[in-house]
């Protein structure tokens, strides 16, 4: 069943832009900019009342067809018995099911309606998205009874069940954008809305969420910079453009750099409903200086990184540190070696590149025969003193950048304890508690944003599988990886993954016996496709992509050699001459 999923997810794929998604069909895509393109809205099947003497089975379709508009749960109601109709809470969850199955919804010889069908995930009252587990259902018996003569149903759905062929004309995705722990760059954390709302409503229903601060996924990572009490105290009218979110007076404690902060988490958040926004405290500007913003204004705390470096790619070659050049078009393809570095007299086994491209690591052998990994600079000639390197254990994952420069691995990666670690610009080693939960990590890539860390795992038995955490702080203050997501791909053999601009690529075979593939996927887990314009004439074993929009994804197939892909869509063979030498690509992150 999630084979067919599947095949009809990759026929409806189209590319839209913005953050996690929901799930197997429809636009809900990850975007550049971790942003979101506006969906198609208001589309679907319009709630209907219940027709006059409706027997139990178009009794309880139509139940389920009104249901979805959420434009009209009262309408939804009158298909209920008063009681149920009292008692059911439509607004806690939303159960999203396959609906393909002839069988989905079927009449019991005992006169009640039987709902059982594939659960494809849920949507929980913050409007946050769960993948189903392999082989979850959603079973549910309609109890019927009368009322005024007319069949009613007379028990109580938790929340609501939705088809699937419904969520894109239901559902719009956006993302609310809270803050880094440094402060320096801006988190989202992606929600689901009605996309039939008006503007203003939509607008009020994000900035409400927004105040609530971040959800389950982030909450222990991410922060607010709304003090708590924080409110609307009126709804955010959007009046020529200009969206006007009056704040409660709680916002009027806030210091001047943070009132700044927080107009950049309520503009970035409101940007696909405008790019114009008055934001008052009291009826006074929050900003003094600033009466109505603009996204442009607070581009410095863009999530997927600023610096024009991301997409410059590197390499590993023999041993050596390359930057592989001509991907621009603007010069012959090939590597140049990084001589000038202070880590190029070394071997590397593998290479990260921090943000801004200057720097280095990588994972080399000492004179000691222990593994180290050693940082300098890329860009110029320094003295080997100028190299900083840090001792390892056991088998080291390659490091991975986040923006403060600092740099993430994990070493052990093939014992039963997998440690992972976090060392500063100035060379402070922190461990980061993390429980892997018996399974082996094969690959360590850390959001620019420092908060996020996506991982791809083995497990006991051997399968590979891909998931997300966050980073966060316990009550004991230590630096703890937790909230472990799956990704629940439907892939095998997955090889590698990376975060991109559209949100997550990864490695992996959808068959038997079929060549990995580069898949795209959101990063709650949802709507995996191939990518557009994927190619049959390599496979994909590694992958390079960051989340900058300018960043073309590279793929190493199983021979080495390596291929990306043009804004076009069209694929560009590497081969410098040295053709069967293996080339490990390398983007900044």
């Amino acid at each position: 069943m999630r084979t067919k999923l599947l095949a009809a997810a990759l026929a409806c794929a189209v590319l839209l832009t913005g953050c996690a998604t929901v799930p197997t069909k429809g636009p809900i895509r990850s975007g550049s900019q971790e942003g979101l393109t506006p969906v198609r809205g208001g589309l679907g099947i319009e709630a209907q009342h219940p027709k006059v003497d409706a027997k139990p089975l178009p009794l309880v379709n139509g139940f389920l067809e009104a249901m979805s508009d959420s434009r009209a749960f009262d309408v939804a109601r009158e298909y209920m018995t008063p009681d149920a109709a009292a008692a059911w809470k439509p607004e806690s969850k939303i159960s999203v099911y396959d609906q393909s199955s002839s069988q989905a919804v079927s009449q019991r010889t005992d006169g009640k309606v039987q709902l059982s069908a594939p659960l494809i995930g849920t949507i929980d009252e913050r409007g946050s998205w769960t993948p189903a587990k392999p082989g979850q259902q959603v079973n549910f018996t309609f109890v019927l009874a009368k009322t005024s003569g007319q069949f009613r149903v007379a028990n109580v759905p938790a929340g609501v069940f939705l088809g699937s062929n419904q969520l894109e004309p239901r559902l719009a995705p956006r993302a609310l954008y809270f803050f880094n722990p440094a402060k320096t760059m801006l988190v989202p954390d992606p929600i689901y809305v009605p996309n039939s709302l008006p503007a203003g409503q939509s607008a009020t229903q994000l900035i409400q969420e927004l105040l609530k601060g971040p959800t389950s996924r982030l909450r222990s990572g991410a922060i607010s910079i709304a003090p708590d009490g924080t409110t609307l105290a009126v709804s955010v009218p959007v009046d020529s453009g200009v969206a006007t979110v009056a704040l409660s007076d709680a916002a009027a404690a806030l210091s001047e750099s943070d009132r700044r902060l927080l107009a950049a988490q309520i503009v970035w958040t409101l940007r696909l409903i405008t790019n114009r926004v008055r934001i008052t405290v009291s009826g006074a500007s929050l900003l003094p200086d600033s009466d109505v913003l603009s996204f442009s204004d607070f581009g410095s705390y863009d999530p997927s990184g600023q610096d024009g470096r991301l997409k410059d790619l590197y390499g590993v070659q023999k041993g050596k540190i390359q930057r592989i050049r001509g991907q621009d078009g603007a010069e012959d393809i090939g590597t140049t070696p990084l001589d000038n570095s202070v880590l190029y007299g070394s071997f590397a086994q593998s290479f990260a590149v921090n943000l801004r491209g200057d720097t280095g690591a990588i994972v080399t052998t000492a004179k000691d025969g222990r593994s180290v990994i050693s940082s300098g600079s890329l860009d110029s000639e320094k003295k080997p003193a100028d190299v900083q390197s840090t001792r390892t254990e056991g088998k080291v994952l390659r490091p991975s950048y986040d923006n403060e420069n600092n740099l993430w691995y994990i070493d052990r990666a093939d014992s039963a304890a997998p440690r992972l670690r976090m060392r500063t610009p100035d060379g402070k080693v922190t461990d980061v508690r993390a429980n892997f939960g018996g399974a082996s990590p094969l690959t360590l890539r850390m959001a620019p944003d420092g908060v996020r860390a996506l991982l791809v795992m083995r497990s006991k038995a051997g399968a590979t599988f891909v998931q997300t955490a966050t980073v966060g702080t316990n009550v004991a203050k230590q630096v703890v990886l937790s909230q472990f997501r799956s990704l629940e791909l439907p892939l095998t053999d997955i090889t590698d993954a990376s975060w991109n601009q559209l949100g997550i690529l990864v490695a992996g075979k959808s068959a038997k016996g079929q060549p990995g593939r580069p898949w795209q996927v959101n990063v709650d887990g949802s709507q995996p496709r191939l990518i557009p314009g994927v190619s049959t004439q390599f496979d994909a074993i590694k992958l390079a992509s960051n989340p900058s929009v300018d960043t073309l994804p590279v793929v190493q197939d199983s021979t080495g050699q390596l291929h990306w892909q043009g804004k076009d869509l069209n694929w560009v063979n590497m081969n410098d001459g040295d053709k069967g030498t293996p080339i490990d690509p390398v983007y900044p992150g």
